[in-house]
């Protein structure tokens, strides 16, 4: 009696540890996703937002009038350009910075430190910087370019439909760098360093050691990043909120801001959850499709 008195005594101390965790999920994240799946399928705009007796069963309306909008796809194709761009430049310069800080010099720490301050900082921050550094008469960027005779009047990067969308492509592109880079650094700085030795003593080029030993240890870092940058960039809102607000024109529009316009200037918060929801499913597919093939490896 003594000994089961003594277990149950351990769990509910387990528990209680685990349950205000539990509760946070359950309040914050679980709750909040199936609220948003719920009102997809159903009529809900302004006037019948708080009473939900007269929100009436909708099917799948909803997710036949965004599959029927125009700038629904216009918004999903802003964002496979966004996300591309982004993953690839943030990954490449991410890696570059990673190989050159994992060696030893002076200087070192605190230069690294100066690349994680783009990083620290709220995006909506960044987003307002770059919207001054990109504006057309005042900003640092238009002033060097003509100062420098590369073009000859102010450019409109924010203002313009064919820039808008490169524009803040760059802004993420300066937020996202800084965690591909610690990210990488750490994954060679745990590789163990007898393994270059033994290469060198063989005579491997530079080429070959990065080729058969850095890239191959890596691998397990470098999945884990594509999937990380891939969720954070495909959810990215604050950073086009602050430069252009989507526009002009919804040129720089993409998914999760066509979902905030929808539901939060429109009021059409049906069609903004179903939205919303397309956009979970894709990166639900591309994390199940990660989990799969690396309990795959696994087992090989």
């Amino acid at each position: 009696m003594q000994k089961k008195g003594r277990k149950w005594k351990e769990r509910f101390v387990n528990y209680s540890f685990v349950a205000p965790a539990v509760v946070f999920i359950a309040l914050f994240m679980l709750y909040p996703v199936w609220y948003t799946i719920e009102m997809s399928f159903k009529d809900v705009v302004l006037k019948n937002f708080l009473d939900s007796s007269q929100q009436s069963f909708a099917g799948l309306q909803n997710y036949k009038l965004i599959f029927g909008d125009k700038y629904f796809w216009n918004s999903l194709d802003h964002t496979w350009i966004f996300v591309l761009f982004s993953l690839v430049f943030q990954f490449a310069l991410g890696f570059s910075f990673a190989l050159f800080f994992n060696k030893k010099f002076p200087g070192n720490r605190w230069m690294r430190a100066i690349l994680l301050i783009a990083w620290m900082n709220p995006a909506i921050i960044t987003g307002a910087v770059f919207k001054w550094l990109m504006a057309t008469d005042v900003g640092i960027f238009n002033f060097l370019l003509v100062h420098l005779g590369i073009v000859a009047e102010p450019v409109n990067f924010l203002a313009s439909s064919q820039t808008a969308l490169g524009s803040v492509i760059f802004g993420n592109i300066w937020v996202g760098v800084p965690f591909n880079m610690i990210l990488l650094l750490s994954g060679l700085q745990g590789i163990d360093g007898d393994l270059y030795e033994s290469a060198v003593i063989d005579g491997a080029s530079p080429f070959a050691r990065f080729r058969y030993i850095t890239l191959p240890m890596l691998l397990p870092t470098i999945r884990v990043l594509l999937l990380l940058g891939f969720i954070y960039t495909f959810k990215v809102f604050d950073i086009i909120y602050a430069m252009t607000g989507g526009g002009p024109a919804n040129a720089s529009q993409i998914l999760p801001y066509y979902s905030y316009e929808m539901a939060f200037k429109t009021f059409k918060f049906s069609q903004g959850a179903a939205a919303s929801c397309v956009s979970f499913a894709i990166v639900a597919v591309l994390a199940a499709f990660y989990i799969y093939f690396s309990k795959k490896e696994e087992a090989a």
